[in-house]
């Protein structure tokens, strides 16, 4: 076990440091263990590029993985001025993985993403839709996503290319979650500023927006990957003004996941933080001392699998430290309580959706966009 433990630590020990800015320790471990931490801590492409000269055999195993990467930056940014075409007279912006790899990752376009996400009002959707399919783009929904009562906050679609595209009116994409925030999507496009990725020019999420929604991501995430902690640093270090960051987390009712994931990239990174900001959350002292001993005790970097009272409390962080542990102790039990629930017969095939069912998500998105339904109390 202890041997276990040790090799663990060494693996994590050096992640962290290909993550940071500071010197690789020595490597005398075997290449496998490696590269499946990177792979699952989504750094693998940053680790190639730090680990070339350190640890070139692991650094090779890493390479299909970097050229993925920017295959994808490079086809995105193409993308992304079609998409400026067809949006002309739409407010529209692109957030997440496009503009971290340019923008906000230590060796600029190397950062893993799947899709790009993008955002348009929920008004816009209908129009931005039969753009869309007129450019012979494909809806990638399957009837039941579309027809679900609980309206989610994004679609899929898929480009004459094969890319993966996520059409959002909202930030959150489950209706349950999107209930305890307060998300303004028209202030946000009201807010985006103008970013060069690649070649194009596009829209983007302002500084505020974009450190809170990726702390926010990261901890409905789990916040238990380095690349979550990478994005929160690089982000954080660009900060201006603090004040307008603590003040838009307070607007959206996200002031705990912005200190987690703040307090976890400290932790993890050495990510630079003013003590001011924490009384600007309002984090009270408990809540702080929770956070603190769960990053000592599961460390970020020392995870490898996805289960982890890590992401448990991050899942389930509120204001107030019993808050919190209340909500991961029902997190917890509900977990067990799904895994001991007897598995369902046979599903049925799933089937593509249609027009149909791209029609009754338009207008339940409509009427969503009309009636503004309020958050819940948390």
């Amino acid at each position: 076990m202890t041997t276990r433990t040790n090799h663990d630590r060494a693996v994590g020990e050096l992640l962290r440091a290909v993550c940071g800015d500071g010197d690789l320790p020595a490597l005398s471990l075997p290449a496998d263990p490696v590269v499946a931490a990177a792979r699952h801590h989504r750094v693998s492409p940053l680790a190639h590029v730090r680990l070339r000269e350190a640890a070139p055999a692991v650094a090779e195993e890493l390479r299909a993985d970097r050229d993925a990467a920017k295959s994808l930056h490079i086809r995105s940014g193409m993308l992304l001025a079609h998409v400026s075409e067809l949006l002309a007279d739409v407010p529209w912006l692109v957030f997440k993985g496009p503009v971290l790899s340019e923008l906000a990752h230590p060796v600029p376009g190397v950062r893993p993403y799947g899709d790009l996400d993008l955002l348009v009002a929920p008004q816009d959707l209908r129009t931005v839709s039969r753009a869309l399919l007129a450019a012979g783009w494909e809806v990638g929904d399957y009837e039941d996503m579309l027809r679900n009562p609980q309206t989610p906050g994004e679609m899929h679609w898929f480009t004459p290319a094969g890319i993966q595209v996520d059409l959002h009116w909202a930030m959150i994409n489950m209706g349950s979650r999107r209930r305890l925030f307060r998300i303004d999507t028209g202030a946000l496009l009201a807010r985006r500023r103008r970013v060069r990725i690649g070649l194009a020019q596009a829209w983007t999420l302002d500084e505020a927006d974009a450190l809170v929604h990726v702390a926010l991501h990261a901890a409905l995430a789990g916040a238990n990957r380095l690349g979550w902690m990478v994005d929160v640093d690089q982000l954080s270090r660009q900060v201006g003004d603090w004040p307008a960051v603590a003040a838009r987390a307070t607007e959206w009712g996200a002031q705990a996941q912005l200190a987690l994931a703040l307090r976890r990239a400290t932790a993890t990174l050495g990510t630079p933080v003013p003590p001011e900001v924490y009384r600007m959350l309002g984090t009270s002292l408990p809540l702080r001392v929770v956070l603190d001993a769960v990053d000592r005790l599961f460390p970020v970097a020392r995870q490898c699998r996805d289960a982890s009272p890590s992401r448990l409390v991050a899942r389930a962080v509120r204001p107030g430290a019993v808050r919190t542990l209340a909500q991961a102790a029902r997190n917890a039990g509900q977990g067990v309580v799904d895994r001991l629930a007897p598995h369902a017969g046979v599903t049925a095939a799933r089937v593509t959706a249609g027009e149909e069912a791209l029609e009754v998500y338009l207008r339940a998105v409509e009427g969503t966009a009309r009636t503004g339904a309020p958050p819940v109390s948390r």
